[in-house]
C-alpha cells in the first residue's frame, strides 16, 4: 500500500481505523459492553479483548512506522525477526508453542461460532424491520469460517517454527496464504480464502449496523 498513489494517506486512514478498533476492544474489556459478567469466565473473556486490542495496537504502530519512515527502513523487521527474538529468551520456545496453540484455539472457536450461528445473540434485529437475514447469515458464517481457517494456519506455522527452532517458518498471514497456494488446487484454495476474508470484512460491517452493545454508563 505504501507504494500506491496516495499510499501513505491510505495507511494513515488504516492506522486510525486500527486505533479505533483498539479503543473498542479496551472498552469491551473495561466496561463489559458484551455482558460477559464478573465471574472468572467473564474476566477471562474480557482479558482476551484486552489482549486482542494489544495485538491490533502493534498493527497500528506498523502503519505509523510505514507512514513516518521510508519503506526500506520499515521493512527491516518482520514476523521472523520477532520470532527469533522470542526464541532467544529463556522459555521462548514454549512461549511460542503456547502462542501457536492460542491462535489455533481462536481459529477453532471462530469455526464453531460459524457452525452454531452463535453470533446471532449479539445482533439487535428486532428494531430493524425485515432485515435480509439469510444473506447476513451467509456472509457471517462464511467470513467467520474463513477467519478461523487462517488463524489455525497461522497458529500451526508459529508452533512449527518453535518446534523446529526455525524463525523463518513463522511468517503470519502471508505465509498461511502462501501455504494454501502451494497445495493441490492451490489457486482455488487461495481464491476461496480471499472470498472468505472479504466475507469477514462484510461481517464486520454487519456488526457495525446490528451489534447489540451495552451502554457503558447506563448498563443497558
Amino acid at each position: 500500500m505504501a507504494l500506491w498513489p496516495f499510499g501513505r494517506a491510505l495507511l494513515a486512514l488504516l492506522g486510525l481505523g486500527l486505533i479505533a478498533y483498539v479503543l473498542w476492544r479496551l472498552g469491551q474489556a473495561i466496561w463489559d459492553t458484551e455482558r460477559k459478567g464478573n465471574d472468572w469466565r467473564g474476566w477471562a473473556q474480557r482479558l482476551g479483548f484486552a489482549v486482542s486490542g494489544g495485538l491490533y495496537a502493534t498493527l497500528a504502530w506498523q502503519c505509523a512506522t510505514l507512514v513516518f519512515q521510508s519503506l526500506a527502513q520499515s521493512q527491516g523487521g518482520g514476523t521472523s525477526q520477532n520470532t527469533e527474538r522470542v526464541l532467544g529468551v529463556p522459555g521462548g520456545r514454549w512461549l511460542l508453542v503456547a502462542l501457536g496453540v492460542v491462535f489455533v484455539g481462536v481459529g477453532i472457536h471462530q469455526m464453531v461460532r460459524a457452525w452454531r450461528r452463535s453470533y446471532r445473540k449479539n445482533w439487535h434485529l428486532d428494531s430493524r424491520p425485515n432485515p435480509p437475514l439469510p444473506l447476513l447469515e451467509a456472509i457471517a458464517r462464511l467470513g467467520l469460517a474463513a477467519r478461523g481457517v487462517t488463524f489455525v494456519l497461522i497458529g500451526s506455522l508459529i508452533a512449527l517454527a518453535a518446534w523446529r527452532l526455525s524463525p523463518s517458518d513463522a511468517q503470519g498471514l502471508g505465509a498461511a496464504l502462501n501455504l494454501l497456494a502451494h497445495q493441490p488446487f492451490g489457486d482455488w484454495l487461495l481464491g476461496a480464502a480471499a472470498v472468505g476474508l472479504m466475507a469477514y470484512g462484510g461481517y464486520c460491517f454487519i456488526n457495525a449496523g446490528y451489534r447489540r452493545v451495552r451502554h457503558p454508563r447506563s448498563g443497558t
